[in-house]
């Protein structure tokens, strides 16, 4: 027994898959460059690094890595994280193969894409919008649709996914009111926690489940005059008593490994920037454990918009203080990178805040299994994508969202003896799934018909 082992103790701790996380986490970080580092704080868009794309957000299928596109992106570095790439198992590994072939230390990478009401893949089983789930006041069925839309992604490759939506819809003006849960902060609490549940599972180191990123960390569902930037105006009584109550089941009871710093403002604070927000409740008071990830453009934004930072890198040191782990396409590359090594170097961020963000970031790749095994098996997709339960659970959460309004007093003008209605307009004969949603698909027969 003592032989067998032997292999893996001359292993660094890092690779020894029986070591407590934390011991490999704190052994990883130890060996890792300031340029390693702040590579693993950065997310990379995916398209530009295959050789065929669909569009900017979606590889093409059948399609391979460009290894002359992911010299040039990544070099000898690695990445923090890979998104708008949406690949098919195969592609996910050749990816993945590459990056830790080419960085130093073997990092794996994270792949992170949209799940709302349903893995934002091509030919994915779409759910009804998170709207209509939460009009069947069922939480069994939030789970059930998070478990499926977990397995779909997880299977091609994905490991997180950027949802669920839990801002407290309070503004009929705001254009994302069909992305949350509505506006009772109870029942987006109750519907969220199933949600994260469900989707990151027993464990985390599976093949069918994926970290969950409630977002956007907080009240981003009642902005001035509705506009989706716009600043919230609330004080901490309000913040506490309804923005944060649809969050705080999807942390403290469910363990959400994710959470998304949005782009706006509460009573002047911009949240990306705000210490109190995502470390003294967030962490402190919450116990969350996993890694926050920018809104895109909202460390940027500290900058350019909400001007509580006098340059670039004051805006980024600034969100890193303040409990941001990764940014989401805010700045090229070389900005933001840069301006970590430069502010450790020089003293305006310690190399322990650096140190912080980084263990977050690791922490969840190796709760993933991505060191320990990156692949993803290349058939499972077949079995679980669009399956028959998938299907049935849309199904269900269709009929179940549905409401019907009782033509009191005759009040709509409609005879009994109505044969026909004309239903006429640009979406009289076009399926809208809502945000998030790729090429609409329909049932089979034997589903749509039952």
């Amino acid at each position: 027994m003592f032989l067998g082992l032997l292999p893996l103790l001359t292993l660094p701790a890092y690779r020894q898959p029986t070591a407590p996380i934390a011991d490999r986490v704190s052994d990883l970080v130890a060996r890792m460059t300031p340029q390693e580092k702040a590579r693993q704080l950065d997310m990379y868009a995916g398209a530009p690094l295959v050789q065929e794309k669909v569009d900017n957000t979606h590889a093409k299928p059948g399609t391979h890595a460009s290894e002359p596109a992911l010299e040039k992106a990544l070099g000898n570095l690695g990445a923090g994280s890979i998104h708008d790439l949406y690949p098919q198992p195969a592609l996910a590994n050749e990816i993945q193969k590459w990056v830790i072939a080419h960085n130093r230390l073997g990092i794996p990478a994270l792949f992170i894409e949209e799940g709302v009401h349903g893995y934002c893949g091509l030919n994915k089983t779409i759910f009804p919008c998170s709207i209509n789930l939460a009009a069947t006041f069922d939480t069994d069925l939030a789970g059930e649709t998070a478990a499926a839309i977990a397995q779909e992604a997880r299977a091609d490759g994905v490991d997180m996914l950027l949802g669920p939506v839990l801002d407290v819809a309070r503004d009929p003006r705001w254009g994302r009111v069909e992305e949350d849960f509505g506006e009772d902060p109870y029942l987006s609490g109750a519907l969220g926690a199933a949600y994260v549940k469900a989707m990151q599972g027993e464990s985390l180191d599976s093949d069918h489940s994926v970290i969950s990123e409630p977002k956007h960390f907080a009240g981003h569902g009642e902005p001035e005059s509705g506009l989706n930037a716009g600043p919230v105006h609330a004080g901490e009584r309000e913040v506490r008593s309804v923005l944060l109550k649809s969050f705080q089941p999807a942390v403290e009871e469910s363990h959400a490994k994710g959470i998304m710093a949005a782009y706006h403002d509460i009573d002047g604070v911009p949240c990306a920037g705000n210490a109190w927000l995502l470390t003294d409740v967030l962490r402190k008071e919450w116990g969350f454990q996993g890694f926050v990830l920018s809104d895109l453009g909202a460390i940027r934004e500290l900058y350019d918009r909400h001007r509580v930072a006098p340059t670039q890198q004051d805006a980024i040191l600034l969100a890193l203080s303040s409990g941001v782990d990764m940014q989401f396409y805010d700045f090229d590359h070389n900005t933001y990178q840069n301006a970590i090594v430069d502010g450790v170097k020089t003293g305006k961020i310690p190399m322990s805040t650096l140190d912080r963000a980084v263990s977050r970031v690791l922490r969840m790749k190796f709760a993933l299994g991505l060191f320990d095994h990156p692949f993803v098996d290349p058939t499972l997709t077949d079995q679980v994508n669009r399956s028959q339960i998938h299907l049935r659970v849309a199904l269900d959460s269709a009929r179940e969202s549905m409401c019907l309004l009782k033509n009191e007093g005759n009040l709509l003008p409609l005879s009994k003896d109505l044969a026909s209605i004309a239903v006429i307009g640009p979406n009289a004969a076009t399926a809208r799934m809502g945000d998030y949603t790729v090429t609409p698909q329909v049932a089979p027969p034997s589903i749509r018909d039952k």
